[in-house]
């Protein structure tokens, strides 16, 4: 990878603090036999290929050296590279579903359409001419697609001994729904094998986040892992073939909307990740796949609990509940089916508004009053104010 390296102009490429031109050093030390400059050669590149938790130029020119080196059976370290592929991934902002298109939207674009909307009607955005939806930016969709270009590398290394390898690479191909029918037939094979229940967890969840409806292998590899004495394997299990069966059944999203609404104290740690990874994949569902699952989250939102946080059930709940979008304005509550109105109901009766402000905005999303008066006085049948 050295003549790569001299083949790429780094002059050209614009970090946090000018031209990448030490980005290549800090590259080929990542191979030393000294873990102390390893150390600060990570470290430092962390600083070069992001700023403020955004890509920066040079990161799509460092992901090939990077895979190369994860590919590299000989290197001192190869979670070094993994470390900073992940880190180029969570730090690119991508506005378009990498999913491929399909013709009904999923609760994750209803709610994506609805926040369009609710910007789009933003006395802020009318003042500077009305919002346009953003665009991936090209640094960051050159970034993305130089990770993604490392998928054979991953599914090669996830054979690998290392249980800390394979669960890093499971971590990566969960962010290429694209390459899902590559993927599953290695995922199948390993989980089939794997004995580490950390590695099959992640392997799940990857298979929960990037899958799509599938039959056979995948589907058995991962259902053999529901049921597991260990609490995290199990519900991870849930999450990947929440995503891989055709019409997942009601016990399976009973257990995906427990998970949903566990409260949670940190976001980062284990529970935080786990709830988030149900979020995104039920996200990837559409409306009618998945039929139970208004009356299941409904059913727990009714039962408040001051420790938890339901904006990522709300906002699934009303995907559901509002399928073709915002109310037109001047609905009334009668207007409303029998699902939007116990949806209104239940809002009011738990209090949600008070949850934070993603909350009002989410009921707002929807073209309802979004305060607690407000929403109750349109209940009783007065009509909204104008906004």
């Amino acid at each position: 990878m050295d003549d790569y390296l001299r083949a790429v102009d780094w002059e050209s490429l614009q970090g946090p603090y000018g031209p990448a031109s030490d980005v290549p050093t800090l590259l080929q030390t990542l191979r030393s036999q000294d873990s102390a400059a390893r150390a600060e050669a990570e470290e430092q590149l962390e600083d070069h290929l992001q700023d403020q938790g955004l890509v920066e130029e040079p990161a799509a020119a460092a992901a090939p050296y990077l895979i190369d080196l994860l590919a590299d059976q000989e290197a001192p370290d190869r979670l070094v590279a993994y470390r900073l592929l992940r880190m180029i991934l969570d730090c690119v902002e991508l506005y378009e579903s990498p999913r491929p298109a399909s013709d009904v939207p999923t609760l994750g674009e209803l709610a994506s359409q609805r926040s369009d909307w609710w910007l789009s009607r933003s006395p802020e955005w009318r003042r500077h001419g009305g919002y346009q939806r953003p665009v991936t930016a090209a640094g960051h969709a050159a970034a993305y697609a130089a990770v993604r270009a490392g998928v054979p590398t991953y599914l090669q290394v996830l054979q690998n001994p290392d249980p800390g390898l394979r669960l890093g690479m499971a971590h990566l191909l969960a962010a290429f729904p694209q390459e899902w029918a590559t993927m599953s037939p290695v995922l199948a094979q390993r989980l089939s094998v794997e004995t580490d229940p950390a590695v099959a967890a992640e392997m799940c969840i990857a298979a929960g986040l990037a899958g799509q409806p599938s039959d056979g292998a995948i589907v058995d590899a991962v259902r053999q892992w529901r049921g597991n004495a260990d609490r995290l394997l199990h519900r991870a299990a849930l999450i990947g073939l929440v995503r891989l069966l055709p019409a997942p059944d009601t016990a399976l999203l009973a257990e995906l909307a427990d998970c949903l609404m566990d409260p949670v104290e940190d976001w980062e740690s284990q529970a935080g990740v786990l709830v988030n990874a149900v979020a995104s994949a039920l996200g990837g569902l559409t409306a009618n796949s998945v039929p139970p699952l208004a009356g299941l989250l409904l059913e727990r939102m009714r039962v408040p609990d001051p420790h938890r946080h339901d904006f990522l059930a709300l906002r699934l709940l009303l995907g559901l509940a509002f399928p073709d979008g915002p109310l037109p304005d001047g609905a009334a509550f009668d207007d409303l089916s029998p699902l939007q109105q116990e949806v209104v109901r239940v809002v009011i009766d738990a209090r949600l508004l008070r949850q934070g402000p993603m909350m009002p905005r989410a009921i707002g999303e929807c073209n309802l009053p979004n305060t607690e008066e407000a929403l109750a006085a349109w209940c009783a049948g007065q009509p909204r104010s104008a906004t």
